[in-house]
């Protein structure tokens, strides 16, 4: 779908009535007078927002669009809302009536195909929450490491990385919006034919200060992202792992060996996650294999803890996957897989936890200015997230870094 700025207009006639919520993250369907469905992503972001969220918002409204009412919030949330964005393949389309600025300009950047009125995209530092205690040597070290990581997603993205050095020469109590020339020139907004701009984000991250990958991502990296996010999705309340899988596949699917609907596919996981309602599912990191030529293979190990509250029972083992997936929808075609190790009367996600510190000793032990380093905090920041959605917490009020540990939240 191409985005021009006759339809940009037509945006403004409707958008111009959503409210500047300061709120976490919600999302708004709204229609042109030609009757075209897109999604208003308003409020500020924050960690605690879902982006699977949008998937559900998406696969109920069919948008191919996505517009935003947000005057920013939290860095990293919007990155992976821009992500998310990329991974399913939507356009972003910004108007001055309404608002994106400081972190939202992170998350338009995820649109395939980005259009965007001059003066409608806004730009400044990164800043720290007023509750946050750093001291001198941790406010610098934190910088960094949220330069690179910014850095990294702007070459995801396959915008000119000098956009963060203009962004830092804003204080963070002012704001820069860019003009049509600068989105231009930092690839902020996209032009010609949509197929010519199919930017798709990387998962080697560059060296900061290096200049974007030339090719696109390999469809063997992208592979890779969608099964990060299947697993992240299958994590997460039945709800929201539910919108996922339903635009996860194919209309027709070879489900272990039988070929079947995607309805049926979608029957058998809600039966799934009915009985086992709380899950944490994570690839361990190093199995995944991808082989790619029209369509994908990809295979790996991933392990998984899974209780019900109800019936106080959990489960706990690890298992091995084969997807064949079609890049050119983001649709599972066939499954298969088979437990390799059933943790009989499992009490606690031990396996889970593992993979945790195993991203946490790199995390810490690795060199500050690393790719790699800063890769095995994101596995950590996500597996850690899946363990408090199965109702672990780390560490208790009061405790020192050595004394943390994984335990039962409220216990």
């Amino acid at each position: 779908m191409r985005i021009g700025f006759a339809l940009l207009a037509l945006f403004a006639a409707v958008a111009v009535t959503c409210s500047n919520a300061r709120a976490a993250v919600s999302f708004e369907k709204m229609l042109t007078d030609t009757g075209q469905s897109f999604l208003v992503i308003k409020g500020q972001f924050e960690l605690s927002d879902s982006p699977n969220a949008l998937a559900m918002a998406v696969a109920s409204s069919g948008a191919r669009v996505i517009t935003f009412d947000s005057g920013g919030g939290n860095v990293r949330a919007a990155m992976a809302f821009g992500r998310v964005i990329r991974l399913l393949g939507l356009d972003t389309v910004q108007v001055r009536a309404t608002e994106c600025a400081s972190a939202c300009a992170l998350a338009f950047i995820g649109g395939v195909a980005r259009s965007a009125e001059a003066g409608s995209i806004g730009v400044h530092q990164a800043s720290f929450s007023g509750d946050a205690a750093l001291d001198g040597h941790q406010a610098v070290t934190a910088v960094q490491a949220m330069t690179a990581e910014i850095m990294a997603y702007l070459t995801e993205m396959g915008i000119d990385p000098q956009l963060l050095q203009l962004s830092l020469s804003i204080s963070s109590s002012d704001i820069r919006y860019l003009t049509a020339a600068e989105m231009a020139q930092f690839r902020v907004t996209t032009s010609g034919s949509r197929a010519n701009r199919q930017a798709v984000p990387t998962v080697e991250a560059q060296t900061p200060g290096t200049p974007p990958p030339s090719a696109a991502l390999s469809m063997e990296a992208k592979a890779l992202v969608f099964v990060a996010q299947y697993h992240e999705a299958w994590s997460r309340v039945n709800s929201q792992a539910m919108a996922f899988m339903r635009i996860a596949y194919a209309d027709s699917v070879n489900f272990y060996g039988k070929e079947v609907s995607r309805e049926d596919v979608l029957k058998e996981k809600a039966i799934f996650a009915e009985r086992w309602p709380r899950r944490a599912y994570s690839v361990r990191h190093g199995s995944e294999r991808v082989a790619c030529g029209s369509i994908c293979t990809i295979s790996g190990v991933v392990e998984w803890y899974a209780h019900s509250p109800q019936r106080t029972r959990s489960s706990s083992g690890a298992a091995d996957f084969s997807l064949i997936w079609n890049p050119a929808t983001n649709q599972i075609l066939a499954e298969t897989g088979r437990v390799i190790s059933a943790d009989k009367k499992a009490k606690d996600p031990s396996r889970i936890i593992a993979q945790w510190q195993d991203q946490n000793g790199e995390c810490r032990g690795g060199a500050g200015n690393s790719d790699e380093t800063l890769r095995a905090c994101d596995r950590r920041e996500a597996i850690g997230a899946k363990l408090e959605a199965v109702g672990w917490c780390y560490g208790r009020e009061g405790e020192y870094g050595y004394q943390m540990a994984w335990h039962v939240c409220g216990r």
